[in-house]
């Protein structure tokens, strides 16, 4: 950290990025790793909504048609994410930017 910043600062990732002065193989690996973790908070909203509406991981695997244990993983952010990048990147070719959010009627969740 330089000598004139304090802990407490809100500092961009651009601004990190050059103060530590990081190899592309280590931005992309600081990136991905970014990236899981702002999807495991995501995936963490969800299960703070399904217990909000007091349902059980059991009732979602229900109406899911899956096992409880699968619930469980897509709580953790342990989704499968490829057709979701797929799509992305179809829109980013056409030059838009795909948005996935969930829709709770008093709350909106951003989830990608």
């Amino acid at each position: 950290m330089s000598a004139g910043r304090k802990a407490a600062d809100a500092v961009g990732w651009d601004d990190l990025k050059d103060e530590f002065d990081l190899s592309a193989d280590e931005t992309r690996e600081v990136e991905r790793r970014a990236a899981l973790l702002l999807s495991e908070v995501r995936a963490h909203r969800l299960a703070e909504v399904r217990k909000r509406q007091q349902m059980t991981q059991a009732a979602v695997a229900k109406v899911l048609g899956v096992t409880q244990g699968r619930v469980s993983a897509i709580e953790k952010g342990e989704i499968n994410r490829s057709e979701v990048e797929t799509l992305a990147a179809y829109v980013a070719a056409l030059g838009g930017q795909l948005k996935l959010v969930a829709d709770f009627g008093d709350e909106t969740l951003v989830l990608g």
